[in-house]
């Protein structure tokens, strides 16, 4: 299995990105990619690509990883409409492509104390949680009007590929607590309403309340109450950025039964009222004619690289 390290020890770069929509016979053209690496969040396919000589099939919150100086394009057209979201950053430091089995992996991860910060991704995976890194993908793609001084999407492409890196790396194991907690939030997910109480998850488990709330934290850092809030809100930022349902309609299809509720709520947890996140992020480049569009590498990205990278077709 490819694995690609990214190291943190200064801000990754954001180059461009967009979400792109396509109806059936898509495929990507073909791209050369000399000094970027690209992300891609399949929200709807299948889609065919192919790096190098190794093909992927891309389904619905399934991750690819492109790397830097690699032919990539699509071998087969899309039998349906697809739906993905597409990032290219830089790093700013030399990285490296390691193969590794996914399981020593993981426990290499685990073990590790090593104060270099570095992570690991894998070039292809399925996402487990997808609504967050979705949403930061949309928080990234909404911001257009930056100080000259910062460069704030820098640092959400950082935080970006850390939430993946620990998505990835937290993905359920063998431990009896871990899967019986992994298990129930996604039973959670699945029956979530607006009436779903503690009480009812904990007879649902056959454990106490209170045993069911210490587990949910020791496993999740949440208790149990505040993993149903998160959802709530995980569900209505979704809605906010993906469709135009008024804050009522929002309000009632994350399960809370009180508009007032859901704002005082909502604003609590990220800073904003919902007006004002949708706002906020609801701007992105969508849908360009054609995907990853040529745009010279801006300056600041030129002087931090210690490498001159042009991004196009490939060379003749």
């Amino acid at each position: 299995m490819l694995f690609s390290t990214f190291t943190m020890e200064k801000t990754l770069l954001y180059y461009k990105g967009g979400e792109f929509l396509a109806h059936k016979g898509w495929h990507h053209r073909r791209m050369y990619h000399k000094g970027d690496y690209a992300l891609i969040l399949c929200i709807k396919g299948p889609i065919y690509l192919q790096i190098g000589d190794q093909r992927y099939t891309l389904n619905a919150h399934e991750v690819l990883i492109v790397p830097p100086f690699t032919t990539f394009y699509g071998y087969q057209d899309s039998p349906g409409d697809v739906d993905f979201y597409w990032v290219h950053f830089f790093s700013q430091h030399k990285e490296d492509t390691v193969t590794a089995d996914e399981d020593d992996m993981t426990e290499k991860v685990k073990a590790s104390t090593s104060k270099k910060r570095q992570i690991f991704l894998p070039r292809y995976f399925k996402l487990a949680d997808y609504e967050e890194a979705t949403i930061l993908i949309h928080q990234i793609l909404s911001i257009h009007n930056e100080l000259s001084f910062i460069e704030e999407r820098d640092y959400l492409v950082s935080a970006l590929l850390i939430q993946l890196y620990k998505s990835y790396f937290n993905r359920p194991d063998a431990n009896e607590d871990s899967s019986r907690i992994n298990s129930l939030k996604e039973w959670i997910r699945a029956n979530m309403s607006s009436t779903l109480t503690v009480a009812e998850i904990a007879d649902r488990s056959h454990l106490n309340p209170d045993y069911l709330t210490r587990l949910f934290k020791q496993c999740t850092g949440l208790t149990t109450l505040q993993y149903l809030n998160h959802v709530k809100i995980e569900v209505a930022t979704l809605l906010l950025i993906r469709t135009d349902m008024s804050i009522k309609q929002i309000a009632d299809n994350s399960y809370f039964n009180d508009p007032k509720v859901f704002m005082r709520r909502f604003k609590s947890a990220t800073g904003l009222s919902p007006t004002e996140y949708r706002k906020s992020y609801n701007l992105i480049h969508l849908n360009n004619p054609h995907v990853d569009p040529q745009i010279p590498i801006p300056k600041r990205i030129a002087d931090s690289i210690d490498y001159n990278p042009e991004n196009g077709d490939i060379p003749e």
